[in-house]
This record gives structure tokens, sequence and C-alpha cells, in this order.
């Protein structure tokens, strides 16, 4: 889709949200909420474009406009001596209609106090979240900073039980991916889903578009629209935005069960 054709109603000037030039960026008028294809992977903000927006409990809304769902979970860096309660908190509304997915939630090893009773605690309240997602059967949006090893552990764990149940494990999508193409091969291999923002790696996200697979698209923290991640990541894979706009929808892949 060629937003240059689309009637403008602001004009602003952004970062290049990949790699840190400035550019002009054209946003689309309010009668386009919702509608335009793109769709935003991760964000904080409620925006005009369809998005899975990042929740926690504490600002948890009774409802939502249609276009924004929702992924309600414990990030790490919140996780402290009552995070048993706010995962109870969570159970409560993970089977909510407009609730998409479990996170952002997962392990950090630079935030706070790296030592291992951190970690541990981490991982404790990461496992009762794995086990929500596989209750209410939603997708995981995954936060993972220098804990792979731990990532990867847990998630052997969850396939070795869900082989024993015959049945499938929930995908999990680990947000904001910035690992180099090894590492990305690694982790598709397991059959892990990427997310990449505006500081992915580009030599990764080269990679990632030519296995083919689906990935996704996100804004994360960023007050801009996801259209400006779009129009940027073409440009660096030297596609048309219209070839994202397909490959990089999850209500075409992960959420294709998932009423609109």
């Amino acid at each position: 889709m060629d937003l240059s054709k689309v009637s403008i109603s602001l004009v602003v000037a952004s970062c290049d949200v990949i790699r840190g030039e400035v550019v002009a960026t054209t946003l689309y008028p309010n009668n386009f909420i919702g509608e335009l294809p793109m769709f935003d992977f991760h964000t904080y903000y409620i925006k005009e474009e369809s998005c899975l927006l990042n929740v926690d409990m504490e600002n948890l809304l009774p409802s939502y406009p249609k276009h924004v769902k929702l992924s309600v979970g414990l990030h790490p860096w919140n996780v402290s001596e009552t995070w048993q309660e706010t995962v109870a908190s969570i159970r409560k509304v993970a089977s909510r209609d407009d609730v998409w997915a479990i996170g952002e939630c997962g392990l950090d090893k630079v935030h706070g106090e790296p030592h291992p009773l951190q970690m541990e605690v981490q991982i404790a309240a990461f496992r009762a979240q794995i086990a929500i997602a596989e209750e209410v059967q939603k997708p995981m949006v995954i936060h993972c900073v220098r804990a792979f090893d731990e990532l990867l552990m847990l998630r052997r764990e969850l396939e070795a039980s869900c082989k024993r149940e015959d049945r499938e494990p929930q995908p999990w999508v680990i947000h904001g991916f910035r690992g180099k193409p090894e590492q990305a091969k690694q982790m598709m291999t397991k059959g892990f889903f990427l997310s990449f923002g505006h500081h992915c790696n580009i030599e990764t996200l080269r990679w990632v578009f030519t296995s083919s697979r689906p990935f996704y698209l996100e804004t994360d923290d960023l007050h801009l629209s996801v259209c400006q991640i779009y129009e940027q990541a073409a440009h660096h894979l030297g596609v048309d935005v219209s070839r994202l706009v397909h490959l990089c929808d999850p209500r075409k892949t992960l959420f294709s069960h998932q009423n609109p």
C-alpha cells in the first residue's frame, strides 16, 4: 500500500526507526482508524491502527476500541514478592475475548538484581504464566534479555509436557528481538517467532525475511505509528510495504482463530 496516495492530514519529522536517520514520515487521517492493514504487534499506547496493546493489571479497562486487542502479563522487571497475586489476577482476565496473548512476560538478567534468587523468582513467575497461556490456549509475548539458555530450557520443558499429553504447545513470540542472524536462526529452529522494533539488527531482519517464515513488527514504547516501522523495514529489505503487510500480520497466523 502506498501511503503517499492516502489523503494526508499530518506530516511529521521523525527518526528512521531502524537506523536512527532523520526522515520525513507521513501519517494518515483519523477516518482511517483501525482500517489500515498494518498491525502493531506490541505497543503500550492506544493508537489509530490495529494493535496488540500491552496492559498491566492496574490499568486494565473493562473494554477497548474494537481495533485494539490485548496482551496481559507480568513483566520480569515487575516481579516482586507479590507476584503470585498478580498472576492470579491475570488468570481471571486471560479468557476475555479481547485478550489475544499472555505477556509481556519472560526473563531479564540485566534489569534489577542479577543474583540467582532473583532469576529463580522470575522463572517461577514465568512458569505460572506459561501455565495460564496453555490453559486458555493463547500465544505468549516474551521479553528476554541475556537469558536465552533459560528460555530454551523452559520451552523444552513445555514441549516435553505437551508431548506426553499429545497436544501442541502455544506459540512464543520474542518481542523487540535484537540478536544476530545466528541467534535468530537458533530460536526460530526451536519454534519461536520474532517481532522487530526500532532497535533491530538489520542483517537479522533480512535473514528472517528470506526464511519466508512469519515475523512481526512493533513500536514497543515509542509514540509513533507502526506504519513508520513497516515503511523503514520495507526500505531496508528493498521490498514494497504491501509484502510486509501480508507477511507480518499475526491475524493471519498466531491469531487466525480469534474473532476480528
